[in-house]
């Protein structure tokens, strides 16, 4: 646990470049919010993207500093480094979406002077936080694989791939199926979350399983 913690600790450290980012971005994005009509369901879905691409930043940090070879040198395992990296990663996204959903919260209390959307934005803050653990399982093996520099850029080209896949199949599929998008956000919205969540969260684990895997073979 000790030997995680400290791991952990060295990224966040690293993004403590980040703070200012952050707190103006947070400052602008509340008076642009203010001064016009944004939907305060989007805020939670902004902030947890934003937290979990900081996060992945760390395979930067790490790719310039080479820093790699020198935890190595402590009584460390690789598979306790990249457990630690998932670890990290998920606990800064998590906070994204916390931070969000509190925005959105405080952002509508004082702009509508009512707390009428608060379930809307549980909702996306959960919707976010899934969607940006399946963008991350992803990129993370990638940059095992590949680096942070280029695997950038077949991030974007697997971002693209996956993205005219899924438009793909979701037309053909509601071309062939009987259910219209209605019903089938009547049963996601019944019980489809808690199955989504845990089909998100075991292929998470298969992705630290691979990256396990890339990491063990790769020559540092």
């Amino acid at each position: 646990m000790n030997i995680l913690k400290g791991l952990m600790m060295k990224d966040l450290r690293n993004i403590k470049s980040y703070k200012s980012t952050i707190l103006f971005f947070m400052i602008i994005f509340f008076m642009v919010g203010f001064l016009d009509n944004v939907e305060v369901s989007s805020i939670p879905v902004v902030f947890t993207l934003m937290f979990g691409m900081m996060a992945i930043s760390s395979f930067s940090y790490d790719n310039l500093a080479n820093s790699d070879c020198y935890v190595l040198t402590f009584p460390v395992t690789r598979k306790d480094m990249v457990k630690a990296r998932y670890c990290y990663v998920l606990l800064v996204t998590i906070v994204g979406a916390i931070v969000g959903n509190i925005g959105a919260i405080v952002f509508q209390w004082i702009k509508m002077g009512n707390m009428e959307q608060v379930f809307a934005c549980l909702l996306s803050t959960v919707g976010s936080l899934l969607g940006i653990m399946v963008l991350q399982m992803f990129q993370i093996p990638i940059m095992y694989k590949f680096g942070a520099e280029k695997g950038r850029l077949i991030q974007m080209i697997m971002f693209i791939f996956v993205t005219v896949v899924i438009s793909a199949v979701t037309a053909f599929f509601m071309k062939v199926s009987p259910f219209s998008l209605e019903d089938l956000g009547n049963r996601l919205e019944h019980y489809g979350w808690f199955v989504l969540g845990m089909v998100v969260i075991g292929l998470y684990f298969v992705s630290y399983k691979i990256s396990v895997g890339i990491f063990r073979r790769k020559e540092i």
